[in-house]
């Protein structure tokens, strides 16, 4: 056995950078490419070389074959690790590699050829005695009529799915037959442009699914393993977004069934390497065994498809998988295995040796706004600082001030609990996420709600889940609870009035001395989504010596039409006193009335501290929550007003369709075009009923957020519309 000296990692983001974690534990050198987008990115600068491989859109770099090949060989690699998306599961790809006689870490490029066509995976999975749902196939010759027919065939609810590639890319759910032809459209025209192949079919959709998967290994020597299950059914548009380790919903015999059936695949297709074989199981059948009924453990669940590739969501396996014989708290590396695999080793353990312990949570954290339909939201990363605790992991790609561009998945990083209990790891998840300094636009409110809903905890999570507990956009990005939000202001505000005079008060004298009472000073502030509807988005703060003395602040929240001027009247005014412990860059410790301290985090995100700028982000931590803020400038300008009737881009992106032309009438909710960002296809409709006056962009071409797309006149929205 002779393991690669140094490995190409044909990707980015954090699965490059893992990857490359392992390899440097390995003592194997590593190689990274970027595109244009990535000059700066973490995986660059982890690695030991790098190679510029072409522009920031993935078909000009990431899946360039040729360019990766030729960084290869400029570099001196000898192996190739793909990772997960892009080319992990192209053939093409993968036979490429070994014609040019580099080592391919992964399966053999046949079983990549017949597994990545979920048709062809199908029909050799049921011919091996795996349970199947029934499908039927779209070949592109079909017309409409055609198309119907076979989906009638098949039953309604359906769904409509690539039949290449993976990750919740060109799938959709069909219940009208009405919305068929649509949908299979929209979902060839995504799968063209996620793995160039629009080829698609549609399957029988189980009404209440949970989405299991087990993770197989398989070396050249003949001996298949499964590292038992997880459960994947939390997700948005099909796309995992909280996996755990074990499953909670099934028995024992369940189990046995499932990873069984996973080994038979893999022993049928000739598997080599690391892959995982994914299930959907039907709950109305899991929930009919947890009632005591005798039913058939192999009717819970039918064959998916076959990942040949290491999975996101792998991290939750290696905490909870171990050696019989190995000590407690060691988990696996399934790269590590990838690695040792691919050089021709056998596997360190049979399958009557490995067993679980304990419980893993994984959670994915996204560029994204839930409560505007899970809409990516690229942009700076204004400050990320993932926090660590005993039983937390971060795998993670990206650091503060890189910027997330719309070329690619909205996948910031991967956060792991493991605990001896479900509901311990649920836990540690939780806080770890909630004690993250972080301002983007993301999920992150939405997974700690997830982890802390009593569903959750009981175990009811099927792929209906997000839409059944927080079908309510509102839900998926909590607001702080009044008091939170007015202690966060009352701090925000008394830290910059005793950060402006630091500068002048002479060293030595008590933070909270003050020899005058007056009006003090005034803060304006805005927390950006966080004021519901019918409540003022920007607030006031005063704060001055308290009449008592001391060190006593008298500090007063309220709203101000009058931002800068301390006479102007304060609307719905909360007063407290406080009493200054201390003070310092990023925190406050105050004392109040009823004797109760408390210590205060004020970070500074904008403006580095820079006194003579008046406009700062802030995050304020206040009872285990973070509230953004935005510090405005004393004598800010009036905003300017949106032209009425303009229809603006969500976010950076390509535009795929447009739907009207100029003079066309248009109802509320009518599409108007389509745009592609992060992988992933998204509806401009209109707001209101009206006419197209104008249409300033056409198919191909490159928008920015906020970017006028069109407008639309209507008489009852004279202010226009914005884009969803």
């Amino acid at each position: 056995m002779r393991l690669p000296r140094k490995v190409l990692i044909a990707n980015r983001g954090e699965i490059a950078v893992r990857v490359a974690r392992t390899c440097r534990a390995m003592g194997t050198a590593t190689v990274a490419v970027y595109s244009d987008a990535d000059t700066r990115a973490l995986h660059v600068e982890v690695c030991d070389e790098a190679v510029r491989i072409g522009g920031t859109r993935p078909a000009d770099s990431y899946l360039r074959a040729d360019l990766l090949l030729a960084a290869a060989e400029k570099t001196g690699a000898d192996a190739v690790h793909p990772g997960y998306g892009f080319l992990s599961e192209n053939a093409d790809f993968a036979r490429a590699v070994v014609a040019a006689g580099l080592t391919w870490i992964g399966p053999p490029p046949d079983v990549i050829a017949a597994m990545g066509d979920k048709l062809e995976a199908k029909r050799r999975l049921a011919a091996a005695g795996v349970p199947v749902l029934p499908g039927a196939e779209l070949p592109a010759d079909l017309d409409d009529t055609e198309v119907a027919g076979r989906a009638a065939e098949v039953g309604y609810p359906l769904m409509v799915k690539a039949a290449a590639g993976g990750g919740g890319k060109g799938m959709r759910v069909v219940a009208d037959p009405a919305a068929l032809v649509e949908a299979v459209a929209a979902a060839r025209r995504e799968a063209a442009s996620a793995f160039g192949d629009d080829r698609v079919f549609v399957e029988r959709f189980v009404a209440r699914p949970r989405h299991l998967e087990v993770q197989v290994l398989a070396d050249v020597h003949g001996t298949t393993v499964h590292l038992f299950e997880r459960e994947c059914s939390i997700q948005r548009r099909h796309q995992k977004v909280v996996e755990e380790a074990p499953s909670p919903a099934i028995d024992d015999a369940v189990r046995a069934a499932l990873t069984d059936a996973a080994v038979a695949a893999a022993r049928a297709i000739g598997y080599v390497n690391a892959g995982t074989v994914e299930f959907v199981a039907d709950e109305a059948v899991l929930a009919r065994r947890r009632d005591g009924e005798d039913v058939d453990r192999r009717d819970a669940f039918a064959f998916l498809e076959v990942n040949t590739r290491l999975q996101v969501e792998h991290p939750v396996t290696e905490q909870t998988v171990r050696l019989r014989t190995a000590a407690a708290d060691e988990p696996l590396d399934l790269v590590r295995l990838q690695l040792l695999v691919a050089a021709g080793a056998p596997l360190p353990f049979l399958q009557d040796e490995l067993m679980q312990a304990g419980h893993a949570i994984e959670a994915r954290l996204y560029a994204e706004s839930p409560a505007a339909d899970y809409r990516p939201s690229p942009g700076a990363l204004s400050l990320f600082e993932p926090a660590g605790a005993p039983g937390i992991r971060w795998d993670t790609g990206v650091r503060t001030g890189d910027r997330i561009t719309p070329d690619y998945d909205p996948l910031l990083a991967k956060v792991i609990a493991t605990a001896p209990t479900r509901g311990e790891a649920a836990a540690r998840l939780a806080a770890a996420l909630g004690a993250t300094p972080l301002w983007a636009t993301t999920n992150r409110d939405l997974l700690v709600a997830v982890l802390r809903d009593d569903a959750f905890l009981a175990g009811d999570t099927t792929t209906a889940f997000l839409d059944e507990r927080f079908g309510d956009p509102a839900l998926r990005e909590a607001a702080p609870p009044d008091a939170v939000l007015s202690t966060a202001l009352a701090a925000a505000g008394l830290h910059a009035v005793l950060r402006s005079r630091a500068d002048v008060v002479p060293a030595g004298v008590p933070v909270g001395f003050s020899n005058t009472i007056g009006l003090g000073q005034q803060v304006d502030f805005e927390a950006p989504g966080l004021f519901g509807a019918g409540r003022d988005r920007r607030a006031t703060v005063r704060a001055a010596p308290a009449a008592r003395g001391g060190g006593w602040w008298r500090v007063l929240v309220g709203a101000s039409g009058a931002p800068g001027q301390v006479q102007a009247p304060l609307r719905d005014a909360e007063a407290s006193d406080w009493f200054v412990h201390g003070a310092g860059p990023d925190h406050l410790e105050v004392e109040h009335d009823d004797g109760r301290r408390q210590r205060i985090t004020v970070r500074t995100v904008g403006a580095d501290g820079d006194p003579d700028v008046d406009t700062r982000w802030l995050l304020v931590r206040v009872d285990g929550s973070w509230v953004r803020l935005i510090q405005q400038p004393r004598f800010p300008s009036a905003d300017a007003a949106d032209e009425p009737g303009t229809t603006t881009a969500p976010m950076p992106g390509v535009v795929t369709t447009v739907a009207v032309a100029v003079g066309d009438d248009v109802s509320r909710g009518d599409l108007l075009l389509t745009i592609e960002a992060m992988k992933m296809e998204h509806r401009v409709v209109a707001e209101h009923d009206g006419r197209v006056d104008a249409v300033h962009v056409s198919p191909g071409q490159q928008v920015d957020a906020d970017e006028v797309l069109a407008v639309v006149t209507g008489t009852d929205d004279p202010e226009g519309s914005a884009a969803t």
